[in-house]
């Protein structure tokens, strides 16, 4: 470290904001707290729900107006969601979700408009890799990142198909680690696996998701691993139906809140050890050792 950089200066703090459908609800409560212990964020990846957090937070930098736009979305718009049948490549042709995005975020936003540096996850289903969008425009890469196989339609993006990022990298670490985060902030959604109800009669649909589900979790506990501090938020009983019932909605924010605040001390003991000051305190104590 040189020494104009001893006295100033902070470590960068990037969010890696993982998948989980309705559960990235937790995502809400944990920029809220934050926002609250005045710890700023630099970088943030997000995988499916995440990249909608996490482009709606790089937006505006405002998380208020963020929950806000969610809890506003009465029952009836999230069923028009569903309302959008295909008989091609995914139960759901995707329009309405582009619909939900672009009322946030604006139809021609562009990753240059964002305030704070963003990367949305997506995989390749010509390469079988993921794929970091960070430039261009921002909402199909976002679409990409959400197209949950056999339920959205994959996304069409520069001739090539990409699906959900949940297939490789469900909490991005990595990604936000490259975009230059010195501490990294991971939320898993997906820490634990709920057992589901199975029955004889289950369909090839469910069995494709439970399949996906299970995949995604052991992914999400291996990445999360290379974190500074990780977030579990206890969500076991948000599902899609949450999202039609307001309170429900508030009950996944504030489970968020909880899981941050339980690690807001770690994370300030992290973010201490890393300021430049302490750290070349910190080596020249240890070089008088050796």
């Amino acid at each position: 470290m040189n020494n104009m950089n001893i006295f100033g200066g902070r470590p960068t703090i990037g969010l890696a904001l993982g998948g989980g459908g309705p559960r990235g609800l937790a995502h809400i409560g944990v920029i809220k707290v934050l926002e609250k212990h005045h710890i700023p964020i630099d970088y943030i990846s997000g995988t499916s729900a995440g990249s909608i957090v996490g482009s709606f937070y790089a937006k505006s930098k405002d998380i208020q107006e963020v929950e806000k736009y969610i809890n506003c979305q009465g029952w009836w718009k999230m069923i028009s969601m569903l309302a959008d049948p295909s008989l091609r490549q995914g139960i759901l042709g995707g329009s309405k979700t582009h619909s939900f995005l672009e009322g946030y975020l604006g139809k021609n936003i562009q990753y240059d408009d964002l305030k704070i540096p963003f990367c949305a996850i997506a995989v390749s289903l010509k390469t079988g890799k993921a794929v970091s969008f960070s430039n261009g425009p921002v909402i199909p890469t976002i679409y990409a990142s959400c197209a949950l196989p056999m339920i959205l339609k994959p996304a069409l993006i520069n001739n090539e198909l990409y699906i959900d990022g949940g297939a490789t990298s469900p909490v991005p670490v990595n990604s936000v680690k490259k975009m230059g985060a010195d501490i990294i902030i991971a939320v898993n959604l997906q820490k634990k696996y709920y057992e589901p109800d199975l029955t004889d009669s289950i369909s090839f649909l469910r069995v494709g998701q439970l399949s996906f589900s299970l995949m995604s979790h052991n992914l999400a506990i291996a990445e999360a691993k290379n974190a500074d501090v990780v977030v579990n938020p206890h969500i076991e009983h948000i599902h899609w139906k949450s999202l039609l019932k307001e309170e429900e909605k508030k009950e996944g924010i504030r489970l968020g809140e909880l899981a941050m605040e339980e690690r807001i001390h770690s994370l300030q003991i992290v973010i201490k050890s890393k300021q430049p000051l302490f750290t070349s305190l910190a080596r020249k104590i240890h070089s008088w050792f050796k």
